[in-house]
């Protein structure tokens, strides 16, 4: 098996705890480039991480065009997600380009077609499915539990923890604010459980009503001068055969939830679901007619199931075996249109149809 070379682009947070551990894993991987336009980042992160063989750049394009580079992993800021893909696509890279794969559709779509028309791989970072409890609801689906399937919630409303490091408060420098991240977990989960992405329409609502209170976050205060994006959004997303997705995704809403991460609730003619916490990632709670009567029963899922490293090992394994990654471009594309309808039926009042 091929020995694959790969150069992570952004050395923030989700690059030192979910690429580069995970990659770190693989015998078949060796990274040899770590890039940031901070090189002291990118020098703490190679002593700390152990990355010997890394060679430290503070320009994508040296690493995107680096002949010796098999693949690369985009962990940079969203707004610079598209272009740094294309560069890496065009010089023959496979890709790993963190959610959201970009901040429009028809940038997504351009990303999806250079990769499929070049025959390299491409994914995007919606790791939150791969958990225990989803795991189990998708298979209950594919199993008919549920019958006919008509509407699926998926909610991730945080007390206060929003993200105050970094650009996440900036709309020039994100490109937006939760929905461009928890906001494609959200999305996507309720799709890849019911394996529906064909979306009908859409209409959504967004607030940015915490913005002037920043006391009390788990991440520490953040400045509301600098703070233009939205906390909060509520989407209602119609599928095609009429399912009803309902999506809810906050970085602080002064509400205890159960969990702090994507949880996700189905609802069929035969069946119902959802994720209960604490321990949400691995418990599945389903109410269904048993012996003619209405019965609900909780289930410990043992089986341990680790997202990044799932992602990470499904990504390298397709790239090895020419295989399909765990999340499909064409599934993050849809996932950027849908958040691109959010935000423009946001601004309208109006609902957004899809073609």
């Amino acid at each position: 098996m091929k020995t694959l070379n790969a150069g992570v682009i952004g050395i923030g947070v989700i690059a030192t705890t979910k690429h580069i551990p995970a990659l770190l894993k693989r015998e078949d991987v060796k990274i040899t480039a770590i890039c940031d336009i901070d090189t002291a980042k990118a020098e703490k992160a190679k002593e700390e991480l152990g990355l010997k063989d890394a060679k430290v750049y503070s320009d994508y394009k040296e690493v995107c065009t680096d002949p010796s580079i098999d693949v690369i992993h985009v962990c940079t800021p969203n707004p610079s997600h598209h272009d740094i893909t294309m560069l890496a696509l065009n010089n023959g890279k496979h890709v790993h380009c963190e959610k959201p794969l970009a901040l429009t559709y028809a940038d997504a779509r351009e990303m999806v077609d250079t990769a499929r028309a070049k025959g390299l791989k491409l994914t995007s970072g919606t790791q939150w499915r791969y958990n225990p409890a989803p795991m189990r609801m998708k298979k209950m689906v594919e199993d008919g539990v549920f019958g006919d399937i008509f509407y699926v919630k998926s909610s991730q409303l945080r007390p206060r923890r929003l993200p105050a490091y970094g650009v996440y408060t900036s709309k020039a420098g994100n490109g937006g604010g939760v929905l461009l991240d928890g906001g494609p977990h959200s999305i996507d989960l309720p799709m890849w459980l019911t394996d529906n992405y064909d979306v009908a329409s859409v209409y959504g609502v967004t607030f940015d009503k915490m913005k002037n209170f920043p006391e009390g976050n788990d991440l520490g205060p953040w400045d509301p001068e600098n703070f233009d994006v939205e906390d909060t959004a509520f989407a209602m997303i119609t599928m095609k055969n009429g399912m009803v997705i309902y999506m809810e995704t906050a970085w602080a809403t002064n509400l205890q939830q159960p969990a702090m991460g994507v949880v996700a609730e189905i609802g069929g003619n035969k069946a119902g679901a959802d994720m209960v916490g604490p321990g949400f990632e691995n418990h599945v709670r389903t109410t269904q007619i048993v012996d003619g009567k209405l019965t609900t029963t909780t289930e410990k899922i043992e089986e341990q199931i680790n997202m990044n490293e799932y992602d990470i090992f499904h990504w390298i394994d397709a790239i090895q075996n020419d295989t399909d990654p765990a999340v499909l471009p064409e599934q993050a594309a849809t996932v950027v249109r849908v958040i691109e309808a959010i935000y423009e039926s946001a601004a309208t009042g109006k609902t957004v149809f899809f073609d």
